[in-house]
């Protein structure tokens, strides 16, 4: 096999092997009148063994110290080999046109902000950080996907509206868990009435529905219970005089037994509840829907969660950077790790630009009679307006 020989640098003729140095080979030009000597440096072999070690460090759980000890360098040594890298951009572009059965949505809140995620039951298709759970930041995170059959997802509002701007023909599941802890919520797991009682069991029931016969019993005790406690939830008790609740005269005596049960009602009008036991025709695998979130949030946000304590301390765009990774290896088909950081050249390229910005951003002064785009300091010239120079003027 013919052995890759570099060209001189002077004048472009082959060389040949002159021993090491420091455990790296010399080579000397063959030509006799030149005889140019030199040691070749392959920066990308370099670069791409600080990447490995970087990319086990963001989606792992070992510390600075154990890389430093791995690559027989100082912990502030490992710091400047990463500094590059994390700007490198992890790709989140997901198939636009592939359409899913069921989808799972949910937002898990982290030193760096809110995330939201959006997976089926075994990857993760793509995500959106934001710093609240909005209509906006749902819509941001869901353009980027094709309608699928049916969403399941934990009940925010914002998601719900989101959906119905974006997918009005898209099926809805409420995760039934989480109707659960809305009841249990208002009830307690120990309600003191015979209403709490029942309304809390009839909660409990819900995840173990597996047939559609099963699901109608449970929609007649919804309304053999309404009908036995109408009374009771409608209980009314006059207010004191003395408070002053936008005019009302009367509330709700017992109000919170009252708001677990309208709380199942509503989805179950909506008929958000049991859209797992009866998919469209145009499903493909029907006997894997699923009614509750449980996929996303015990098989992705709690890992999100685990890597977060582990490398407790980062937050900001740091920890963004860690999270995506990792969630990027979880997506369908996600590139090699090594050839997106090779092509963004290991995050020097990002590195260049932000030089060049910061150097030539701000080309105007005062003196020019245009303002300036920041001011680097309060000048120490002499001037006339005391105040200013005090800091009392601003």
């Amino acid at each position: 096999m013919s052995e890759i020989r570099p060209q001189c640098p002077l004048c472009a003729g082959e060389m040949k092997k002159n021993g090491k140095r420091n455990a790296r080979t010399r080579w000397r030009c063959k030509n006799a009148t030149c005889g140019v000597s030199e040691q070749t440096y392959r920066p990308d072999i370099t670069a791409k063994h600080h990447f490995t070690y970087f990319h086990n460090h963001v989606t792992g759980i070992y510390p600075i110290t154990e890389c430093a000890r791995l690559m027989k360098v100082s912990t502030r040594t490992v710091y400047r080999y990463f500094e590059p890298l994390w700007l490198i951009e992890i790709p989140n572009n997901p198939d636009r046109h592939r359409i899913h059965d069921q989808i799972f949505i949910d937002g898990t809140y982290t030193a760096a902000g809110c995330l939201l995620i959006a997976s089926t039951s075994d990857h993760v298709l793509c995500w959106h950080w934001c710093k609240h759970e909005t209509t906006h930041a749902y819509t941001q995170l869901l353009s980027k996907l094709a309608a699928p059959l049916c969403v399941v997802l934990d009940g925010g509002q914002g998601a719900q509206a989101a959906i119905k701007k974006l997918w009005p023909n898209t099926l809805i599941q409420r995760c039934l868990i989480h109707a659960q802890r809305v009841v249990r919520r208002y009830v307690t797991s120990r309600p003191r009435t015979e209403a709490g009682r029942e309304i809390y069991n009839l909660a409990l029931e819900l995840t173990s529905r597996e047939t559609v016969q099963q699901a109608r019993k449970w929609a007649v005790d919804l309304h053999k219970y309404g009908i036995k406690h109408h009374d009771f939830l409608n209980e009314k008790t006059p207010l004191p005089p003395e408070i002053d609740r936008t005019g009302k005269r009367y509330e709700f005596t017992h109000r919170r037994v009252r708001s677990a049960y309208n709380s199942l009602t509503n989805l179950h009008k909506k008929g958000h509840l049991f859209i797992y036991l009866t998919p469209p025709k145009q499903a493909i695998d029907k006997k894997s829907w699923a009614s509750n979130t449980n996929r996303l949030e015990g098989g992705i946000n709690s890992q999100l969660k685990f890597i977060a304590r582990c490398h407790r301390g980062r937050g900001g765009e740091r920890q963004r950077k860690m999270l995506e990774w990792w969630l990027y290896n979880k997506t369908p088909l996600p590139d090699d790790p090594h050839k997106i950081a090779r092509q963004q050249n290991w995050g020097k390229d990002q590195l260049a630009k932000v030089h060049v910005l910061t150097h030539t951003e701000n080309h105007t002064n005062h003196e020019t009679g245009r303002p300036a785009l920041y001011d680097n300091a309060i000048p120490t010239e002499y001037n006339h307006s005391v105040g200013i120079r005090k800091g009392t003027i601003r």
